[in-house]
């Protein structure tokens, strides 16, 4: 990762510092406007999403210091703090105080292929106070699927959450979302 560095974002007020200087708003939309997620955010509304998640968890963001902007982010909140998520997990028998949730991550297309979102995810583990990490994707998002469980990640059999999104036509939709857990050996 030669040009790219890790960052620790742990308060709303440096998200929005850098939000727009490491243009989070265009890798987001990078990863997720298109296949599989095809959802549309406004950059109000994904620089709120990250200043919520960065006052209540941790943000790392991996930027490319030679254009100075964003490579990648990961963004993890205690679980107890997505209280439907925390409702599902519970549900299905895991003790929300033992694991934080990732609510976002992506890597920007030109980034790929590249074992960043490995190394966000390394480092988020360092920086949180429980062991087990609880993530959440589309059950035809074979990439993240295969991403994660080369991390560790199971599947948790069975715990799904319907998620209603807007799609880039403008229309509301839903669709499955599948979890997966991870917890050291």
């Amino acid at each position: 990762m030669n040009n790219l560095e890790l960052i620790t974002v742990e308060t709303g007020e440096k998200m929005a510092e850098l939000f727009a200087k490491v243009e989070l708003y265009e890798i987001y939309m990078e990863c997720f406007a298109q296949p599989p997620y095809e959802e549309f955010f406004t950059a109000d509304e994904v620089q709120q999403l990250f200043a919520q998640y960065a006052d209540k968890g941790r943000i790392i963001l991996c930027l490319d210091s030679e254009l100075d902007r964003c490579a990648g982010f990961l963004a993890a909140v205690p679980l107890a703090e997505d209280e439907e998520v925390a409702r599902i997990a519970a549900n299905h028998g895991l003790n929300v105080e033992d694991y934080w949730f990732l609510e976002e991550g992506g890597v920007g297309k030109a980034y790929r292929h590249r074992q960043i979102f490995s190394s966000m995810e390394q480092e988020m583990r360092t920086k949180i106070p429980v062991k087990g990490l609880l993530s959440r994707t589309k059950t035809i998002n074979l990439a993240s699927l295969k991403a994660h469980k080369k991390l560790g990640y199971r599947v948790v059999q069975g715990m799904t959450q319907l998620v209603k999104y807007q799609h880039l036509s403008g229309e509301m939709r839903q669709d499955e979302r599948v979890f997966m857990k991870f917890w050291p050996k």
